[in-house]
């Protein structure tokens, strides 16, 4: 689970209520200056050389928390930085599918056995050479802390030997199929390096190194000309850190910086409007959901009587009753899509065979009738402050259940207080979103849909006390099982048994948006990341 997703989720209507002074102070912005940016493509032969252009992007929300490995969490927009100073022995593309890194080729010996053939042509930013040495210490330095917060990422990793300098045999306790999903999130480090400085300054292989930072203000990036894949159109990044919006939004109108990585949804229109500057939106991997205590007894909102939640016909008429389309228009002004599972197509595992049943508040209501509660009940729904749309979200809910006879009385808690109630499992019905990191569904059957097994570390996130005896069984062959297609079929029909039993009800995915002149040209990914070597310059 990425936390971060919960407050991006929730950072969309934060500044609402500053949007149209933002777009007042744009429009005379535009009046009285004209745009240029950083980025001037005419020199006297009308082509600049590639060695000139800099690029300054604006980050926001989250705040920067410094270079790996010397980090707690790696957030957005610590990721965003790091993932551009280093490599992975493998990586997602846009739509998270597993691409070769610094490994160029990968085998399995055996079930247990991961064999990577490493690039030869990978220096580190100060000139030493990459080696298996390297691989290896970068994974045992996450495997062997259980604080770190990738151990999650590597805890089925039993040991990693060295065959040579360039090849590598990563060993499973069990076989597991996705340690190339999880390795996608793995920075590679310097052995040599990080045993014999004391230095803060980060050294990778990647695209960027370490130039300048000014704490608070921004970092500058210098391109590797010794990098190992292709050559980046910028010799300088730098990246601003604007926490305030309007000062964000005015720096890329102003021509202060070329590209804002975050754009509120009601600033969309009007920027679009403004002569040089472009939008682009992209779905994000964040299913957020309604979610339920399935107990049929001593739920906390109903004790000493039966849950309403424990009947699927209850669940059902919920599914019905919600209208997403209003939803989504109302509060995100478009700017996401109804949800039908847990995951994204983005996702392997989705199932594009299932679909979001249909707003019908006649059907609502005839289960209901069906489940003996014609007449409703009162429940309480908990959400948190730390997503402003997560309220408005749950404000609607109310809205549109009450047309079931539903009454829902909202529990708006910080988001320490949220997360510590739903992880304690001690709320009936509560709104929550999941991020998928690792491009695979499994791991929501094994975190969200598996019956809560703590002494094998499964159902850790399941806070409804969900359970199935068929979602376990699938679950257990999806962890072990190294056949491809098996594995996406099982993740499939997991999902679709799910659905027909209501285990939560999707409401939306929201989308990114992001800002820039219209000299860039990009493509957004969807884990959100800005690899600085994907951006070119029309000119």
């Amino acid at each position: 689970m990425v936390l971060h997703t919960y407050y991006l989720d929730g950072f969309w209507m934060e500044y609402g209520k500053n949007v149209w002074k933002i777009l007042v102070l744009i429009l005379c912005t535009i009046i009285v200056t004209s745009f240029s940016g950083c980025i001037d493509t005419n020199t006297n032969n009308g082509q600049k050389n590639i060695e000139e252009y800099v690029l300054t992007i604006s980050l926001g929300i989250d705040r920067f928390n410094g270079f790996y490995p010397k980090i707690a969490i790696l957030n957005d927009q610590t990721m965003k930085i790091n993932s551009n100073i280093f490599n992975c022995l493998v990586e997602f593309d846009e739509i998270f599918k597993i691409n070769p890194a610094l490994a160029e080729s990968w085998n399995n010996p055996n079930n247990l056995t991961w064999r990577f053939n490493l690039r030869n042509d990978v220096k580190f930013h100060n000139g030493y050479n990459f080696t298996a040495e390297d691989v290896k210490y970068s994974i045992e330095l996450i495997k062997d802390d259980k604080n770190n917060s990738l151990y999650g990422f590597l805890k089925m990793v039993k040991e990693v030997k060295i065959i040579n300098d360039l090849m590598v045999d990563i060993i499973t306790v069990e076989p597991y199929p996705i340690l190339l999903n999880k390795l996608a999130n793995i920075f590679i480090l310097s052995k040599n390096y990080q045993e014999n400085t004391t230095s803060e300054i980060p050294v990778g292989t990647g695209a960027y190194k370490f130039s300048e930072l000014l704490e608070d203000n921004h970092l500058i990036l210098e391109r590797f000309d010794g990098y190992w894949k292709k050559k980046s159109k910028f010799q300088n990044v730098t990246f601003k850190f604007i926490d305030d919006y309007e000062e964000r939004v005015n720096s890329l109108v102003n021509g202060q910086v070329e590209m804002i990585d975050f754009l509120l949804p009601s600033s969309v229109e009007e920027l679009s409007q403004i002569e040089g500057i472009k939008t682009l939106n992209y779905l994000r991997q964040v299913v957020t959901f309604l979610s339920f205590d399935f107990r049929e007894n001593d739920s906390c909102c109903f004790k000493g009587e039966k849950n309403p939640f424990s009947d699927v016909r209850v669940r059902k008429a919920i599914y019905h009753a919600i209208d997403i389309d209003e939803i989504i228009g109302n509060i995100f002004y478009g700017y996401a899509e109804p949800a039908s599972q847990f995951v994204t197509s983005y996702i392997s595992g989705y199932n594009p065979t299932i679909e979001r049943p249909s707003f019908n508040l006649g059907m609502a209501r005839q289960y209901m009738k069906d489940s003996g509660y014609e007449n409703g009940f009162e429940v309480v729904l908990d959400t948190t402050t730390v997503s402003a749309n997560r309220v408005n979200v749950s404000e609607k809910i109310v809205d549109q259940l009450s047309r079931i006879n539903i009454t829902v009385i909202i529990n708006i808690l910080s988001s320490n207080d949220f997360y510590t109630k739903i992880m304690n499992r001690n709320s009936s019905f509560y709104l929550v979103g999941w991020g998928v990191d690792s491009g695979d569904a499994g791991e929501i059957f094994d975190n969200i849909l598996r019956s809560v097994d703590i002494n094998n570390g499964f159902g850790a996130y399941n806070f409804g006390n969900y359970s199935n005896p068929d979602i376990d069984s699938i679950a257990d062959d999806i962890f072990y099982n190294m056949n491809t297609i098996e594995r996406l079929n099982l993740m499939q029909e997991g999902f679709e048994i799910a659905m027909q039993d209501v285990a939560c009800v999707p409401l939306y995915t929201y989308k990114g948006i992001s800002a820039m002149i219209n000299e860039i040209s990009w493509q957004p990914r969807a884990d959100g990341l800005i690899k600085l070597e994907d951006i070119d310059i029309i000119n």
